[in-house]
Formats: C-alpha cells, structure tokens, sequence
C-alpha cells in the first residue's frame, strides 16, 4: 500500500491485531490509494524508522463507486484548497498594496500641508506688500500734488 494515512482511535470491541514488532497497530485511514477514507491497521512506527510492514485492512472493500466518489471529492478539496492558497496570495498582495497607497496618501497630504502652509505665508506676504506699497503710492500721490501744487500755483509773499 502507498500514499497517506491518519490515524484515528475506535471505539470498537474487536482486539486490536499487533504489527510485526508486536506493538498494537492503530485503525489508520488511507487517503492517497485506490481505496481512499478505507480504514486499515498499520504499524505504530508508520512513518519513522522502523521498518514494520504490518498491514490490515479494517473495513471491508467498498464498491468501486465509493473509491471512486471520494477520489473526486479529494480532488475537489485539493481544487479549493489550492484555490484557497492563491487566494490568500492575492489578498496578501491587496493588503500589501493597499500599505503602500495609504503611505503614499500620508506623504502626499503632508506634501499639500506643506504647500497650502507655504502659500498661505507667501499670500500673507503678498498682502502686506501690496498695503506697503498702497501707502507708498498715497504718499507719492500726495507728494506729487503738493510738488504741482507749488509749482503751478503762484505764491503770494507777504511783504
């Protein structure tokens, strides 16, 4: 016999065959076989380094619809299961994904921070640019008119 095998434990009255080591074998279930979920006895040191061959079947050989029933049930677990592997895959890529856009997001708020801080000084700037030179153009007018105003009006000079 190839392929796996689990071991479970029964509740069944019958005594339980001792392998070639003389150490009582567990009721195994095949998977990988052409009789898989059959029960058999098999050696305890299945699997280690003994090198038991004890082998027994348990339950008695099913029809071969049954073999062939589980098979393609096996198949379709191993279907989903790899389903399920390659969805993890790509819901790992989504999260990774996703860190790096709202890393991205982060830089890029704090970038336009930045920016509106650094507009809003310049703007302040230019605000007070523009009354300074409001004031500057008031007095430049002032001065002017005074300046046309001595030089057009004739002054009277009391003597």
């Amino acid at each position: 016999m190839q392929g796996s095998s689990s071991i479970s434990s029964s509740s069944v009255d019958t005594p339980t065959p001792r392998c070639h080591c003389g150490v009582r074998s567990p009721i195994r279930t095949a998977w990988k076989c052409d009789y898989p979920g059959r029960r058999f006895y098999g050696c305890s040191g299945y699997g280690t380094n003994r090198k038991c061959s004890f082998f027994q079947w348990y339950d008695p050989e099913p029809p071969a619809r049954y073999s062939d029933v589980i098979r393609r049930l096996l198949e379709m677990n191993e279907g989903i299961r790899s389903e399920n592997t390659e969805l993890k895959k790509t819901r790992q890529e989504l999260l990774d994904e996703l860190r790096s856009l709202q890393q991205s997001l982060h830089e890029t708020r704090a970038d336009l921070e930045a920016a509106i801080s650094a507009s809003t000084a310049m703007e302040d700037n230019m605000l007070a640019s523009v009354a300074t030179t409001r004031r500057q153009g008031v007095l430049i007018t002032v001065l002017i008119s005074a300046i046309i105003l001595l030089v057009f009006l004739p002054i009277k000079i009391a003597c």
